[in-house]
């Protein structure tokens, strides 16, 4: 049994890692809202768990052409707005956002993030109606840079006939919040856009490591949608509190005033993009959102209200996962850098689960050492295999082993291991947080550069020789074929880690380093008795 679990927890590792390594990201696209590759739409359409048919199917007199729609190239006019903490670039056509850049967000080149990627057909806020032609709308102010007080920006539109769109933006100083209201009695319904989900077919694959693309808090529950999914358009009528289109770190989102909403997603194509296309189906002439275009942060997100920070995926053991996520932000508060609060954590966990680690290594040395006879039991009796079984029972018994006390700890630790890799996975505190040598925890260490694609760096080589040293400590049970298998771990694994981000690499290496110790202490005391 405890082979068996030891071997069923490598293999969980192995195709865990593996799918990072194979289908996942080797470098992170940190500088946009999401933008997949032709690679990367395979992988998506390999999915088999399909979007559950929950929407309530619309007709189309709910969407518009987005043919019709395009924003196509006119003359235009940008107002340019500033906060402490973003750069907005507001188009007079169609009033819609064009740029947001955020501050206190860097590329790899030093530049402020931008959220809405280049070559984007449809934008946020952009009004999609059956009238099809863009609007030119005109400014309260060419010009905004926000004060201490909260300012407001008035883009109105009035038509031939007097008919008028006013839509109101009012942002803060100090916040990733934009309040906009639209007061109109010229379109008798039309959509607000989210933004667009942009596929670049023939672009350098970049893979995600995470869903990238539109997500829905419908009825309760958060739909992460793929682009195979909509082959057509869909709509989602119910309790919708928010719709976004999310990246690794950085998101959009459109929180309607009025929750019993109808949100649209429906795809755009032309030769070098596709898009998928996330709005609100409007039909009042008064409307209220508030549109959120920032970092992936759980307490932030949290401080908006309506549940906008379950967008941050903390995976199936979230139980676990959100209390690793605190306790990681209240030792960084304590020595003020991650990789010293990653370090701590490790520590901690290693501190709690240290009498169940014990207990397994105290199992495996008296597994090893009655594997003799167990060996000789089954030569004696290799043709009755009943036999095997219950002299082997009786051999337990007799020196008091018993053979759960090695696998179940092990198995205990498993969720444990997952919540805290998707804690680390997932955290945007950890981006650009640089610890010793390394300056972003959250990307590979390539302290020695790149090697045929790969990141090369001390950190990930020091865990292969940890995990190397580990594995020659503790006792085994296995048979000289399973261990000449097991001695490639340690390269496999190393393998596997060098594009894997640093926080992550860290963790395995402090664990693996007090599991050494741990074991060197176990027997040290067996040698001693």
């Amino acid at each position: 049994m405890e082979k068996r679990a030891m071997l069923a927890f490598v293999l969980s590792l192995i195709v865990l890692f593996a799918y990072q390594y194979l289908f996942l990201s080797k470098t992170q696209n940190q500088s946009s809202i999401p933008q997949t590759t032709e690679e990367a739409q395979k992988r998506q359409e390999a999915e088999k768990e399909p979007l559950k048919q929950k929407t309530a199917e619309k007709s189309e007199k709910q969407g518009f052409s987005l043919q019709e729609n395009v924003a196509w190239p006119v003359e235009e006019e940008y107002v340019l707005v500033e906060t402490d903490l973003a750069e907005y670039q507001i188009s007079t056509r169609d009033a819609m956002i064009k740029k947001i850049a955020l501050k206190k967000y860097k590329d790899d080149k030093g530049m402020p993030i931008q959220l809405i990627p280049e070559g984007t057909v449809f934008y946020p806020l952009q009004i999609i109606s059956e009238e099809g032609a863009a609007l030119n709308f005109i400014p309260s102010e060419k010009k905004i840079m926000v004060g201490d007080k909260k300012k407001l920006l008035v883009m109105s539109y009035l038509n031939p006939g007097g008919k008028k769109i006013e839509k109101v933006f009012e942002f803060s100083r100090d916040s990733y919040e934009v309040k906009v209201k639209i007061d109109q009695n010229f379109l008798k319904a039309y959509q607000v856009l989210v933004g667009s989900y942009l596929t670049k077919p023939n672009e350098k694959e970049n893979r995600q490591t995470e869903h990238a693309g539109p997500v829905i808090d419908f009825q309760g529950e958060i739909k992460r949608v793929s682009s195979k999914e909509i082959k057509e358009r869909k709509t989602f009528a119910g309790n919708i509190p928010w719709a976004a289109l999310e990246a690794k770190y950085f998101m959009t989102a459109l929180l309607p005033e009025n929750k019993d909403a109808v949100a649209v997603l429906d795809h755009f194509e032309k030769e070098e993009a596709h898009s998928l296309v996330l709005g609100f189906l409007g039909k009042e002439e008064n409307a209220s959102y508030v549109f959120y275009a920032g970092p992936k942060d759980y307490e932030l997100l949290k401080s908006f209200g309506n549940d906008l920070e379950k967008i941050i995926n903390f995976g199936f053991f979230e139980f676990l996962a959100k209390p690793m996520f605190y306790i990681l932000k209240s030792m960084y508060r304590f020595v003020r850098n991650y990789g010293l609060a990653i370090i701590l954590l490790t520590t901690l966990i290693k501190i709690i689960f240290w009498p169940l680690t014990h207990t397994q290594q105290r199992s495996m040395q008296q597994m090893q050492k009655i594997q003799p006879e167990i060996n000789a039991l089954r030569e004696r009796y290799k043709d009755d295999k009943q036999k095997i079984t219950s002299e082997t029972m009786v051999l337990y018994k007799k020196y008091k082993v018993n053979p759960a006390a090695g696998c179940l700890p092990l198995l205990i630790q498993i969720p444990v291991f997952f919540a805290l890799y998707n804690v680390l996975l997932n955290a945007i505190e950890l981006r650009g947080s640089p610890f010793l040598y390394i300056k972003d925890l959250s990307a590979a260490d390539t302290l020695f550069g790149h090697v045929f694609g790969f990141a090369v760096g001390p950190l990930p080589l020091l865990m292969g020789v940890s995990m190397y040293m580990q594995q020659k400590m503790m006792p085994t049970t296995m048979d000289p074929k399973q261990a000449q298998i097991f001695q490639f771990m340690p390269l496999i694994f190393t393998f596997m880690f060098l594009n894997f981000p640093s926080g992550l690499v860290l963790y395995w290496l402090v664990n693996n380093v007090l599991t050494i110790v741990q074991q060197y202490l176990t027997n040290k005391r067996r040698l001693e008795v």
